[in-house]
């Protein structure tokens, strides 16, 4: 799958985020996970079964060309809530394709690492998105996360 390099453009990054589902979906059902079905609303991206148990997973990929050395936590999209403050997702997943990592953790627990270690604040993304987002350094926190190698 080829991945293109990060965008500021809200249509394109639908379509990278959408590859980066597909992916994750596919790395779970190597793992013997049974797909259940996608959610398109802020709710959750994926949710899967495994042994019975189901799961729901929030996605985010990241394509730029190269490692900022940084995890960007979307919390606030056009003045209203968004990413990890609305997320019902039991589990965060951060794909870097380029990297060839995922990075996973609880939900739970990663808004209690953000309380933790209060993460500089930044404003992104598309224009007049106005998106808010912590950064995280990825170096400070990966003990917290497991890291797959793909």
């Amino acid at each position: 799958m080829e991945f293109k390099n990060g965008q500021l453009d809200f249509r394109q990054d639908i379509e990278t985020g959408e590859q980066g589902e597909a992916y994750i979906r596919a790395f779970l059902e190597r793992l013997e996970y049974t797909f259940v079905n996608e959610c398109k609303n802020n709710a959750y991206d994926l949710k899967m079964s495994y042994k019975g148990k189901e799961y729901t997973y929030e996605i985010k990929t990241d394509t730029y060309a190269r490692d900022t050395g940084n995890m960007a936590i979307e919390f606030e999209s056009r003045g209203k809530a968004s990413g990890i403050s609305v997320t019902q997702a039991d589990y965060f997943t951060y794909f870097f394709p380029k990297l060839g990592e995922i990075w996973n953790i609880k939900v739970s627990d990663l808004r209690q690492l953000i309380l933790d270690t209060k993460p500089y604040e930044t404003i992104g993304g598309d224009k007049g998105s106005n998106t808010k987002m912590y950064l995280i350094r990825k170096r400070e926190v990966k003990e917290h996360f497991r890291l797959h190698r793909v």
